[in-house]
């Protein structure tokens, strides 16, 4: 009988789905650290793709606190694998901006709504003047949220 624990390989997309798990369960770092034994700093650092993803033993121990077979959290799911639009993708994942900030979820908020108010706006049409403005005060709301 062989034991298949580290030939398996592992996709780099755990991470994301280590953190997506997480977080459905609400559960913090440290809460994972006390149910696994994994330090919260590697387990913060597999979620944010600053390392490689873990070795299948990490992944044994993380699997059933995460409330997935360990196969469920090494292969991707359909909603991960499908196309997210551009509001989707600024509101869920993590990542920083220009000025090396972290994205904070009220900054997320503001680009989301600055980005929905561009795509539904008629810059071409009667109402041009008025989408204008409202552009740019979003814009504006969102370089202060930034620039704190």
């Amino acid at each position: 009988m062989s034991d298949d624990h580290g030939k398996r390989e592992i996709p780099d997309s755990v991470g994301a789905r280590i953190r997506y798990l997480r977080k459905q369960l609400n559960l913090t770092l440290k809460d994972l650290e006390r149910l696994t034994g994994v330090s919260p700093s590697y387990i913060n650092r597999i979620e944010k793709g600053e390392r490689k993803a873990p070795s299948v033993p990490i992944i044994y121990k993380l699997a059933p606190v995460l409330q997935v077979s360990p196969q469920e959290l090494m292969e991707m799911t359909e909603e991960e694998e499908r196309e997210k639009d551009v509001i989707e993708l600024v509101l869920t994942h993590y990542y920083t901006l220009c000025n090396r900030t972290q994205a904070t979820q009220p900054m997320k908020d503001s680009l989301a709504e600055l980005l929905q108010t561009i795509i539904s706006s008629d810059l071409d049409g009667e109402s041009k003047v008025r989408d204008s403005i409202v552009i740019i005060e979003k814009v504006r709301e969102f370089l202060r949220l930034i620039r704190q």
